[in-house]
Protein backbone atom coordinates (compact mmCIF):
# COMPACT_ATOMS: atom_id res chain seq x y z
CA UNK A 1 0.00 0.00 0.00
CA UNK A 2 2.42 2.34 1.08
CA UNK A 3 4.71 1.06 -2.08
CA UNK A 4 1.71 2.69 -4.69
CA UNK A 5 1.68 5.98 -2.74
CA UNK A 6 5.17 6.44 -3.19
CA UNK A 7 5.20 5.50 -6.67
CA UNK A 8 1.82 7.40 -7.91
CA UNK A 9 3.58 10.71 -7.39
CA UNK A 10 6.32 9.40 -9.25
CA UNK A 11 4.56 8.27 -12.24
CA UNK A 12 3.07 11.43 -12.31
CA UNK A 13 5.71 13.82 -12.37
CA UNK A 14 7.72 11.37 -15.42
CA UNK A 15 4.31 11.85 -17.29
CA UNK A 16 4.78 15.52 -17.11
CA UNK A 17 7.34 15.33 -19.82
CA UNK A 18 6.37 13.63 -22.80
CA UNK A 19 6.24 14.69 -25.84
CA UNK A 20 2.62 16.08 -27.32
CA UNK A 21 0.90 13.44 -29.35
CA UNK A 22 -0.47 15.86 -32.01
CA UNK A 23 2.41 17.39 -33.49
CA UNK A 24 4.43 13.82 -34.18
CA UNK A 25 1.97 11.97 -36.42
CA UNK A 26 2.24 12.87 -40.07
CA UNK A 27 -0.71 13.65 -42.31
CA UNK A 28 -0.07 10.77 -44.47
CA UNK A 29 0.46 8.67 -41.71
CA UNK A 30 -2.62 9.65 -40.62
CA UNK A 31 -4.31 8.73 -43.91
CA UNK A 32 -2.62 5.33 -44.45
CA UNK A 33 -4.68 2.65 -43.67
CA UNK A 34 -4.80 0.36 -40.02
CA UNK A 35 -2.62 -2.14 -40.25
CA UNK A 36 -4.19 -5.86 -40.87
CA UNK A 37 -3.80 -8.24 -38.06
CA UNK A 38 -2.76 -11.68 -38.20
CA UNK A 39 -3.83 -14.67 -36.06
CA UNK A 40 -0.90 -15.45 -33.48
CA UNK A 41 -1.75 -19.03 -33.66
CA UNK A 42 0.33 -19.65 -36.97
CA UNK A 43 3.35 -17.17 -35.59
CA UNK A 44 3.44 -19.12 -32.32
CA UNK A 45 3.60 -22.35 -33.67
CA UNK A 46 6.81 -21.10 -36.07
CA UNK A 47 8.53 -19.74 -33.16
CA UNK A 48 9.23 -23.63 -32.22
CA UNK A 49 10.19 -24.66 -35.75
CA UNK A 50 13.77 -25.39 -35.74
CA UNK A 51 15.77 -22.66 -37.29
CA UNK A 52 19.04 -22.09 -38.76
CA UNK A 53 20.73 -21.05 -36.41
CA UNK A 54 20.28 -24.67 -34.44
CA UNK A 55 21.90 -26.30 -37.27
CA UNK A 56 24.77 -24.26 -37.30
CA UNK A 57 25.38 -24.63 -33.89
CA UNK A 58 25.45 -28.34 -33.91
CA UNK A 59 27.99 -28.40 -36.81
CA UNK A 60 30.07 -25.40 -35.21
CA UNK A 61 29.98 -27.88 -31.76
CA UNK A 62 30.83 -30.64 -34.30
CA UNK A 63 33.76 -28.73 -35.85
CA UNK A 64 35.26 -27.84 -32.66
CA UNK A 65 35.23 -31.32 -31.25
CA UNK A 66 37.35 -32.70 -34.00
CA UNK A 67 39.46 -29.86 -33.40
CA UNK A 68 40.01 -30.43 -29.98
CA UNK A 69 40.97 -34.08 -30.99
CA UNK A 70 42.88 -32.70 -33.89
CA UNK A 71 45.20 -30.42 -31.30
CA UNK A 72 45.26 -33.20 -28.63
CA UNK A 73 46.89 -35.67 -31.06
CA UNK A 74 49.06 -33.44 -33.00
CA UNK A 75 52.89 -33.35 -32.02
CA UNK A 76 54.06 -30.41 -29.66
CA UNK A 77 55.31 -27.44 -31.58
CA UNK A 78 58.59 -26.65 -32.19
CA UNK A 79 60.44 -24.61 -29.55
CA UNK A 80 60.61 -24.06 -25.78
CA UNK A 81 57.43 -24.65 -23.61
CA UNK A 82 55.78 -22.46 -22.19
CA UNK A 83 56.81 -23.28 -18.71
CA UNK A 84 60.26 -22.70 -20.35
CA UNK A 85 59.50 -19.88 -21.99
CA UNK A 86 58.03 -17.95 -18.28
CA UNK A 87 61.40 -19.30 -16.23
CA UNK A 88 63.15 -17.33 -18.84
CA UNK A 89 61.45 -14.25 -18.97
CA UNK A 90 60.83 -14.26 -14.88
CA UNK A 91 65.01 -14.62 -14.95
CA UNK A 92 65.51 -11.82 -17.38
CA UNK A 93 62.90 -9.45 -15.01
CA UNK A 94 65.17 -10.60 -12.03
CA UNK A 95 68.44 -9.71 -13.82
CA UNK A 96 66.19 -5.84 -15.08
CA UNK A 97 65.44 -5.77 -11.33
CA UNK A 98 68.84 -6.12 -10.10
CA UNK A 99 70.45 -3.86 -12.62
CA UNK A 100 71.79 -0.86 -11.11
CA UNK A 101 69.80 2.38 -12.58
Amino acid sequence: MYRALFLLPLLAACAAELPSVEGSISEAARAAPAPRLIPTGPVLAARDAPVRAQSAEVELTARAARLRQAVAGAAPLPGPTLEARGADLRRRADALRAAPL
